[in-house]
Formats: C-alpha cells, sequence, structure tokens
C-alpha cells in the first residue's frame, strides 16, 4: 500500500495578491469585479512595459506566480521572471524597478480591497480542512488503488504536500507543480458546485503532482525545465496522453466507493468544466471515455491512449471551426 501523504495547508496572501493580478492581466475570467476593476490599471501598465521591453506577458506573470509561490518576495520574484519570459538583459533593471512599483501598486489595491486577508484566508481554510482531514487520505488511498490496479508504489504519494490557499476571484480555481511538490487552490468558503466538492478539486491536484513525480523519477526529468504554466500549475515534462484529463474520473470514482456521492452516475463532465481542464466537447468525451472504460480492467496509460483517441478530432481544425486548444500532461510509459 502507498504510504501516506500530509497535506500542509498554508494561506498565502502575496500569494493572492499575485494571483488576482495574473487573472487581470491575462484576460482570465474573474467574477469579482470589485477585484477587476481595481487591478485593471496597474496590470495594464505592466503589461505595456512588457510588450515594450518584447518580453513574453503570460510568461512573466506565470514564472511571477512560480517565484512567489516559492516563498519569494515580489519584487525579487519580478527579476527572475522578466529574465524568465525572455526579457533582455540590458533591460532588466531598469524593467523591473518599473514594474515593481506597479506590482507595489496592485498589492496596496489589493489590501485596500481585502484589508484583513490573512484572517480571512485563515477563516476560509476551516471548511476544506476539516473536510479533508475527514475524507482525504482515504480519497487518496482509492484514488491509488484505481490508477494502479490496487497495488500502488509505495513512494506513490509523496510524504508532504504544500497546500497554498489564495483568496478566490473566480470561483474556485487551483494548479499544482509536481517538481516543488505543491498546489494551490482558491479558498473557497462553500463548494463551487455541490455536486463537486472543493475536496475532490484538491485531490485531483495532488494527484497530479504523484503522477508527476512518479514519471520524473522513471523516464527522468528534463535538463531545462520551463516555468510552470497556466497560473502557476504544471509540471517539468510535456506528453500527449491526456494524464489529467483522465484522472478526473478516477479521483470521483474514488469518491463514489467512499459513498460521497448520492447519484449513481458521476459528474465527470461538471467537473471537467470546474476545473478548467477544457470545454463542454472535451468534457463529454472524457465523460464517455470514462463509460466504456471505467471496468475494462485496462492498465491507465493504455486506457489514456484510448482517451487522446478520442480527443484527437477535437484537435484537428475544420472549416468551420478552429482546433481546440490542448492542455499537455506528464510523459506516459508507452510510446505513441
Amino acid at each position: 500500500m502507498a504510504r501516506k501523504s500530509n497535506i500542509r495547508f498554508e494561506p498565502v496572501v502575496d500569494l493572492s495578491v499575485v494571483h488576482a493580478a495574473f487573472v487581470v492581466a491575462t484576460g482570465g475570467a474573474c467574477g469579482d469585479q470589485k477585484t477587476e476593476s481595481a487591478l485593471l490599471g496597474p496590470t495594464s501598465e505592466i503589461n505595456t512595459r512588457l510588450v515594450s521591453a518584447m518580453t513574453d506577458v503570460r510568461g512573466f506573470w506565470s514564472s511571477l506566480f512560480a517565484g512567489v509561490a516559492a516563498g519569494k518576495n515580489t519584487r525579487d520574484s519580478c527579476t527572475s521572471a522578466l529574465l524568465s519570459a525572455g526579457c533582455s538583459e540590458l533591460q532588466i533593471e531598469q524593467t523591473a524597478a518599473a514594474l515593481g512599483s506597479q506590482l507595489d501598486e496592485c498589492r496596496i489595491a489589493f489590501q485596500n480591497r481585502f484589508p484583513k486577508l490573512r484572517e480571512q484566508l485563515e477563516l476560509r481554510a476551516g471548511p476544506l480542512k476539516d473536510r479533508w482531514q475527514t475524507y482525504g487520505p482515504g480519497l487518496l488511498i482509492q484514488t491509488a488503488q484505481l490508477i494502479w490496479d490496487s497495488s500502488p508504489p509505495e513512494d506513490w504519494w509523496p510524504e508532504r504536500v504544500d497546500c497554498l490557499l489564495v483568496q478566490p476571484v473566480r470561483g474556485g480555481d487551483g494548479g499544482f507543480d509536481s517538481g516543488q511538490c505543491r498546489v494551490w487552490m482558491e479558498a473557497m468558503l462553500t463548494d463551487a458546485d455541490p455536486a463537486v466538492g472543493e475536496i475532490f478539486r484538491l485531490a485531483f491536484w495532488v494527484t497530479q503532482v504523484a503522477v508527476g513525480r512518479h514519471l520524473d523519477t522513471t523516464l527522468g526529468r528534463t535538463t531545462t525545465p520551463s516555468h510552470p504554466e497556466d497560473f502557476g500549475s504544471g509540471t517539468h515534462r510535456r506528453t500527449s496522453l491526456p494524464w489529467g484529463l483522465g484522472c478526473v474520473p478516477v479521483v470521483l470514482a474514488a469518491g463514489a466507493q467512499l459513498d460521497l456521492f448520492r447519484t449513481q452516475s458521476l459528474p465527470v463532465a461538471k467537473a471537467v468544466r470546474l476545473w478548467r481542464l477544457g470545454d463542454d466537447s472535451v468534457a463529454k468525451v472524457v465523460a464517455l471515455w470514462w463509460d466504456q472504460w471505467a471496468e475494462a480492467g485496462a492498465a491507465m496509460p493504455v486506457a489514456l491512449k484510448a482517451l487522446e483517441r478520442m480527443l484527437r478530432p477535437l484537435r484537428e481544425p475544420t472549416d468551420s471551426a478552429k482546433p481546440v486548444p490542448s492542455r499537455n500532461f506528464v510523459d506516459s510509459e508507452i510510446d505513441q
């Protein structure tokens, strides 16, 4: 049996600011109009400065998020984020100074919006922590059993995973960094959707950490890891096999084995959309795939190969539609 993993919950103020600024700066869906309005000015100035310095805008914000998530202060992270996003070394010092001032404006605006943020985050962390202590360990045990056909390796789960909790601005969001055994989530007081509790979102991201670690161990990590992607989440490896999408119904099925669902059918499609892993067409394919493969008894990489084939038409351009953007996931043990 795989050893247990200790989840350490940590409310983080600085990362909350960067997360909100990231969402606004990159045009992500924001459910907090007041926060969006407060951050729109300084984030627009930052983006303008990045463009003038011929720097990858999204790459900068992603790397900034990763740096702050690692515990660095925002100004120190700004310099390394500029370098990572392709800013010329001749421009970094001057650009970092300017962006540092504008990031301070973001922080002040966010503090004015949430003057007691740390206390609020501690309060918001309570429901998720309590529910995780009750059901989380069992949920991870069942998830590993399903992925490994009842024989998971002992070191499948890391000894500890840090769960960084940020102020919600999207009505529920999260990500992971398997290399650092770290996940982050918006600290929701209540479930974003009663049909798919936030405990399943957390179990899903922790599972992504385990998948990334295992495949890094078995296949080796890339020599030049890129910065984490998409709101600070991601692993260092990439693959065509959709481990992320494939783990959605696995985690939900683990919950069903613990009687955490009242309905017979799993809310697979709803979870895919809620966790921002794909649109309606992707969600329908994942749900159909699970209906076909849940009882097949196939090894996980084999089942994921089938899912990849089912998703492939959505990624191919047609005369009437653009291709559906695909997410990249950790490498698989099987060949293409």
